[in-house]
């Protein structure tokens, strides 16, 4: 999964990422993958204000046990992406939840590779 994700961003990106570079990347990615999965688990409108947003990520996060202030912004900023993209899919007839939680986790790892690309690029 990394490693197409990976290639996506970079043909997105055009970032010129040395091996060094692209495998503490992608190290990175695994472990942002970890965390958008366990949060996965508690995708919904956690709060329950009748919408699903920031808030409702966030709180999922706390319920995962994993420490909101303490989430790489490059991460948080994907998760909340990858939440739209979750719970977008979520609402299709059959097949929503099912594809839901990839769909996150998966969006989620591309935003994020996409930010330390790009951050790339600015150093």
């Amino acid at each position: 999964m990394v490693h197409q994700i990976y290639e996506r961003a970079i043909k997105e990106t055009g970032a010129a990422v040395d091996s060094e570079a692209a495998g503490k990347i992608k190290e990175a990615t695994r472990s942002a993958i970890t965390t958008a999965r366990r949060i996965s688990l508690y995708l919904t409108d956690v709060n329950g204000d009748g919408k699903f947003d920031g808030d409702d990520i966030k709180l999922a996060a706390e319920k995962a046990g994993v420490a909101w202030d303490k989430i790489d912004p490059d991460l948080k900023t994907a998760l909340l992406a990858g939440g739209a993209a979750g719970i977008g899919v979520n609402f299709i007839p059959f097949v929503g939840q099912a594809i839901a939680i990839p769909a996150f986790v998966g969006t989620s790892a591309y935003f994020y590779l996409v930010a330390k690309l790009r951050g790339i690029g600015k150093n």
